[in-house]
């Protein structure tokens, strides 16, 4: 049975952003609408209890990860990685694709997936090595199609093969030309899935365009992905998380292009909130970005207008810096996140140069509760049909 719907509740009359509700298997998701990312199954130093407060809706996973540790044996002793980590709500999942193609170097693995390796990418997949014990895997269309069943996400993407810059114009053809062939795959395997599923429930599977900022590329994947017929539509490639200009040139590519009936994804949004009202401003739905958790376990917080939040300092405080250690006030004014209710800047500051594990937890809280409220505010705006207004009370102040 098909849980999985999109309907539109109001749009800009000024723009393409939009305000909607993604019906899911596991509840509905009010958009625009941030994800945060439980990479392994968790959002790093929060427990269900604290995603609730924030007033999340939804968790994206990584199936790279989850895959390799605690393996699809365990997750699918309890059901998918929602039940894993205990959390009703909506979820979502990656298909491994940005990490086999995207994180490494040279064939060094860079940051926490160091020693990782990938030993060739060819249309057949992609062949890497664990970070974890070296050992060889195959990922292949089918293979994610298959991981990401057990995994039980709502929503769940296709392979593909995303790269950066400074690649051969060679090698940059090629991997869009794989990517094609390996969504086309993809959505093959998940349609086998889905008519063999006895459990009444229903995973909506995303095509995922690319061709960074070319017009002509991001037309022609978005055009295979809707004649295909994915359920949903994600942006993906470095241009959508490396800056705000950046991610506004990628998606005016396509922005004109994009169905009112398919929900739209951003990938790895970043750019902070300039970047959400540039994504949100064209069409986008949902988004994820393990960024704003990232900087919050190192003290850059974010703050409202009101607080001297502004593109200057892209809506941040360093909680780190020593003028803040005897500072008495909440990290926000405005905000109503746990910490901001209990706790002084000066205690934050504490926390995070002292090392402090109660600080990442503090920190993480606020930051991903700003995100939410930050959207709640859009979609509000979208419905009174004052987007514009509060993009400009934001940008320019």
């Amino acid at each position: 049975m098909n849980e999985f719907i999109f309907s539109l509740l109001a749009k800009s009359k000024e723009s393409r952003a939009r305000a909607g509700v993604i019906k899911t298997p596991h509840g509905e998701i009010k958009t625009p609408a941030f994800s945060p990312v439980a990479t392994r199954a968790s959002v790093r130093a929060l427990d269900n209890e604290d995603l609730l407060d924030t007033k999340s809706q939804v968790v994206l996973a990584n199936t790279y990860h989850l895959y390799l540790r605690p393996g699809i044996e365990v997750i699918e002793k309890f059901g998918g990685f929602g039940p894993f980590m205990k959390w009703d709500g909506p979820t979502i999942t990656d298909s491994g694709g940005y990490q086999v193609s995207f994180l490494w170097d040279k064939g060094k693995g860079q940051g926490e997936e160091s020693g990782a390796r990938v030993v060739s990418i060819s249309d057949s997949g992609a062949k890497f090595q664990s970070h974890i014990d070296g050992s060889l895997h195959l990922l292949t269309p089918e293979k994610s199609m298959a991981i990401q069943k057990v995994l039980g996400a709502d929503i769940i993407m296709a392979l593909d093969q995303p790269l950066g810059e400074g690649i051969s114009e060679k090698k940059a053809k090629e991997a869009f030309a794989r990517t094609l062939k390996w969504e086309e795959r993809s959505y093959i395997a998940w349609k086998k899935q889905e008519e063999s599923r006895k459990d009444g429930t229903f995973q909506a599977l995303y095509g995922i365009t690319q061709g960074g900022t070319d017009e002509k590329l991001r037309r022609q994947s978005l055009d295979f992905v809707l004649k295909m017929g994915f359920c949903g539509i994600a942006i993906g490639g470095e241009s959508i998380g490396s800056d705000p200009e950046i991610t506004a040139k990628t998606l005016d590519t396509i922005v004109d292009f994009l169905p009112s009936d398919k929900p739209a994804h951003a990938l790895g949004l970043g750019g902070g909130p300039e970047g959400i009202f540039e994504a949100v401003e064209r069409g986008m739905d949902t988004f994820d970005n393990t960024g704003i958790t990232r900087m919050a376990r190192c003290g850059l917080l974010y703050i409202y207008p009101e607080d001297g939040g502004k593109k200057g300092n892209k809506f941040r405080v360093d909680i780190g810096k020593s003028v803040y250690a005897s500072d008495e006030k909440p990290i926000s004014k405005l905000c109503d996140c746990y910490t901001c209710r209990n706790f002084s800047r000066a205690y934050v500051h504490h926390l995070i140069v002292s090392g402090e594990i109660l600080g990442l937890r503090l920190t993480t809280i606020h930051n991903i509760h700003f995100i939410n409220d930050l959207m709640k505010r859009i979609r509000a705006s979208i419905v009174d049909n004052n987007f514009s207004e509060l993009k400009q009370d934001w940008l320019t102040s």
